[in-house]
């Protein structure tokens, strides 16, 4: 039995734990997939610089709108309990286990000691 906000809900399965982004980039459709870095370097303002603009602009649009079906589709399987968010101790968890150089990782850690979790046996 596992307790909802909703109420208490029977299920023999678990719930897949998954951010939104670490979803849609699952699906091939992660932030990465904009622009591309190659449009930093020129010049563009003759025609042929303005439909290369223009087809990047497009396929940018197409790749948000798919982001936008792969979105609604996340919530869909949230709503019916094959996806959950992870919790906010699960997320610092996840962050506490980077690199101790990050500024996140420490601020993760110290979250976690404060809650009186400890980040190395997790």
């Amino acid at each position: 039995m596992a307790k909802t906000s909703g109420g208490i809900r029977s299920s023999n399965t678990q719930a897949k734990v998954m951010t939104e982004e670490e979803y849609l980039a699952s699906k091939g459709f992660g932030r990465q997939g904009f622009g591309d870095v190659a449009l930093a370097k020129g010049n563009y303002r003759n025609r042929a610089g303005q439909a290369i603009l223009e087809r990047q602009n497009n396929k940018d649009i197409e790749y948000q709108k798919r982001r936008v079906e792969l979105r609604a589709e996340y919530n869909m399987l949230v709503r019916s309990g094959k996806i959950r968010e992870p919790s906010i101790v699960e997320k610092l968890l996840k962050a506490a286990k980077g690199s101790s150089e990050n500024e996140s990782v420490k601020a993760a850690r110290r979250a976690l000691t404060k809650r009186g979790i400890d980040w190395r046996k997790r």
